[in-house]
């Protein structure tokens, strides 16, 4: 037998040591394992529970705003501040997924009279009832016109016989004692114009402004050569019932671009006298209807309309809607809401007659804070009732007219129907707040009382 070389030996040594060590890693590793497995006993997985998520895009110096969460009895389960340019997750302890709450958005702003040191606050409540989980609620400012300053000296006539600037505040009418210099805050999305009547012609002429920014200076403007002669007829615009109408109709340029043309007239200056009428003639800035109509927008117009209760038992009409032309009368509210006598502080009720879509309920106190609370309900042919949720104790101590429902004695009741939208999806609509024409495209027409 072949004898072992004392280096070979001590190589199969350090071999067998080195195989003995894996063996012992190897045990170690897997035991640790196992005692690691047995150790780490992870928790149960938690049933999800109702969550809101809010984006608020103001800030705080804006408005302040908080939001409470409240079951059916009105018992509140969540409350939260919500933060200034910020987002907030609120959730609810305790809840599932499939449950439903009402969720209301208290706005707080404060305005100061300058130099008087008196601070008048106002709270607007808005609930939304029934609310499944996972909605998003942005909060943030829709509105899409500027105001600019237009200002021009006219010439090339003997005598004006009257000027109209659409939806424009008259700062300075152009007289023969101001050598005829006009300035207007207009209100516009990039397009306005001016329509005058001169020398005692009956037809009137216009001048259109594009691309407008904060401050238009037109300068000096020949009326005789500059304006175009305005020789399409008038079209005729129907009220439902004669009132103090506020309307403001367009036409339609590009809604992707927020784009539009105005037509109405012009703003009346505050505290003025406000005609009653039920019928408008409105004007187009085109020379030629037959031959050179070029009117600067699309066929299609918005109509944006409020008419207050013209007569004592009547109600106030509201619309938004698009139409492919200039609509010489405009739809009446085939349904109808009624009082009850179920209204107290905290309840709000009315009888609903016909079908529409969305009812809201108002209370309101115009004296400081002043305070309204409107919820939005899904409507049901017959008395609708709604107890107020109650007051978070941090509101109540802020504010206990709040928390005593200190309310005005009437309840404002409005039926709102929309052509291609159901309850749902103006709920969606209001919550998502992404679009600011959501109710002229989805058809609004209001009817409003108050008992």
């Amino acid at each position: 037998m072949k004898e072992i070389s004392p280096q070979t030996s001590d190589i199969l040594l350090k071999t067998d040591l080195l195989m003995n060590y894996f063996r012992y890693l190897i045990f170690f590793t897997i035991l640790a394992g196992l005692y690691s497995c047995e150790k780490a006993v992870l928790p149960p997985p938690q049933e999800p529970v109702f969550h809101l998520r809010v984006q608020n895009d103001f800030f705080e110096v804006q408005a302040k705003y908080a939001l409470p969460l409240s079951d059916k009895e009105g018992e509140m389960v969540a409350f939260r501040w919500l933060p200034g340019e910020d987002t907030a997750h609120i959730q609810v302890p305790g809840s599932s997924q499939a449950d439903l709450f009402d969720v209301t958005l208290l706005k707080i702003t404060t305005l100061q009279a300058p130099g008087s040191g008196v601070k008048d606050t106002t709270l607007t409540l808005t609930t939304y009832t029934d609310v499944e989980s996972g909605r998003q609620i942005r909060l943030r400012d829709l509105f899409f016109h500027q105001v600019s300053t237009l200002r021009f000296s006219l010439t090339g006539f003997n005598t004006l016989d009257s000027i109209v600037v659409s939806d424009a505040l008259t700062l300075s009418r152009p007289q023969a004692l101001n050598n005829y210099y006009g300035e207007y805050l207009v209100n516009n999305t990039g397009r306005c114009w001016v329509r005058v009547q001169i020398n005692g012609e009956p037809f009137w002429r216009f001048l259109t402004f594009d691309n407008m920014g904060p401050v238009v200076d037109a300068s000096t403007i020949d009326v005789s050569t500059q304006f175009l002669g305005n020789f399409s007829p008038a079209l005729h615009l129907g009220f439902p019932f004669v009132t103090t109408w506020q309307y403001k109709l367009d036409g339609v340029v590009d809604t992707a671009k927020l784009d539009f043309f105005p037509l109405s007239e012009h703003i009346r200056a505050p505290g003025g006298e406000i005609p009653a009428y039920d019928s408008r003639k409105v004007f187009e800035p085109v020379n030629n209807d037959l031959f050179d109509p070029n009117r600067p927008y699309i066929d299609l117009f918005r109509l944006t309309a409020y008419g207050p209760a013209g007569t004592a038992g009547g109600y106030a009409y509201h619309i938004d809607q698009f139409f492919p032309a200039v609509p010489a009368s405009l739809p009446v509210p085939f349904f109808d809401l009624e009082a009850t006598t179920l209204s107290n502080n905290r309840a709000v009720a009315v009888n609903c007659i016909g079908n529409f879509d969305v009812l809201t309920l108002t209370r309101a106190k115009n004296t400081t804070p002043k305070i309204n609370w409107e919820v939005i309900i899904p409507p049901s042919n017959g008395p609708v009732l709604y107890i107020l949720p109650d007051v978070p104790p941090v509101l109540g101590q802020l504010y206990p007219s709040l928390a005593l429902y200190d309310f005005d004695n009437q309840v404002q009741a409005r039926a709102e129907n929309y052509l291609w939208l159901n309850y749902d999806q103006v709920v969606r609509k209001m919550m998502d707040n992404s679009d600011p024409l959501w109710r002229a495209r989805g058809g609004y027409l209001g009817r409003e009382e108050q008992f």
